[in-house]
């Protein structure tokens, strides 16, 4: 799995320029998806004999996945144009 590198504000591309305090808040947002991910992960490393937690497990990163992206998203706003 590729993880998502904090921000600089130079790389991110289709969105209107970013403050300090927007890209710092969307980092924050990766730092927390990262976290608890981690923590489902050891939780899914508990309970592998049980097929439903471990598939409950998988759809809820893929869900904190796609919070993070949506948050992110919500920071950003896309410019205008795009």
């Amino acid at each position: 799995m590729s993880e998502a590198k904090p921000q600089d504000g130079n790389t991110v591309t289709g969105y209107r320029e970013l403050s300090f305090a927007e890209i710092g808040k969307m980092n924050q947002f990766n730092d927390i998806s990262r976290h608890f991910i981690k923590l489902l992960r050891e939780h899914v490393g508990d309970v592998r004999a049980d097929w439903e937690a471990t598939d409950r497990a998988r759809q809820a990163e893929m869900d904190m996945k796609r919070a993070c992206m949506a948050a992110c998203r919500s920071v950003a706003k896309l410019d205008a144009d795009c």
